[in-house]
């Protein structure tokens, strides 16, 4: 039996399915633990791809992204948007701006390499 170029070009696209397959089946909880998985991917396309430090996740009003070697990015964020830093207490940061409004960044890792930061605004903001 003559093995030519196409059945080679299947075999291989057939191996990378099945690997494909594989890694999703053992990444199964880390890929879907915030539910439908595609904000999170695209976040993590353009702070690698992007000129971004921080951005804003798709159909998210408050969740943000930042790789997880940038910690203080969220006070540069926070600063910019005319809140100061005040205390931390675990992983909620809180903030002040100049009318004693309040905002609360909670962190969690989405992986060793990304994590989020959910947004609430205290006092009408």
């Amino acid at each position: 039996m003559k093995i030519t170029k196409r059945n080679k070009i299947l075999v291989f696209f057939g191996l990378l399915v099945i690997i494909f397959v594989l890694a999703v089946l053992l990444y199964r909880p880390v890929i879907f633990q915030e539910g439908n998985p595609w904000p999170e991917i695209k976040g993590i396309v353009q702070l690698k791809f992007g000129d971004s430090d921080i951005v804003k996740l798709s159909g998210s009003d408050n969740k943000f992204m930042t790789e997880s070697k940038n910690g203080t990015m969220i006070h540069d964020f926070m600063k910019a948007k005319g809140y100061e830093f005040t205390e931390q207490m675990g992983s909620g940061y809180f903030f002040k701006d100049k009318n004693e409004n309040t905002a609360l960044a909670t962190h969690r890792y989405y992986s060793r390499f990304y994590s989020i930061w959910s947004l609430t605004f205290i006092n009408g903001k």
